[in-house]
């Protein structure tokens, strides 16, 4: 079983998939459990089972991409 510190941010979670997420508007921030990464439209992020979430900055709103797999089938 997983367990998720919501104590750095209410959002973070895992998920038992592999992750290929593009930006496709807004400002976000990818808020992992040791650092933060700040993406524009069309950066891309490929994760596995990572703690994360997610915090969108400015007036726009964050609109994403999202292919999830679940990891048993690769």
């Amino acid at each position: 079983h997983e367990r998720t510190d919501t104590q750095k941010h209410p959002g973070m979670h895992a998920t038992k998939t592999i992750d290929y997420i593009i930006v496709l508007k807004g400002d976000v921030n990818l808020i992992l459990d040791e650092s933060e990464v700040s993406l524009k439209p069309f950066d891309v992020v490929i994760q596995r089972a990572t703690s994360h979430a997610w915090s969108v900055y400015g007036d726009e709103p964050g609109l994403f991409l999202a292919v999830l797999i679940d990891k048993k089938v690769i």
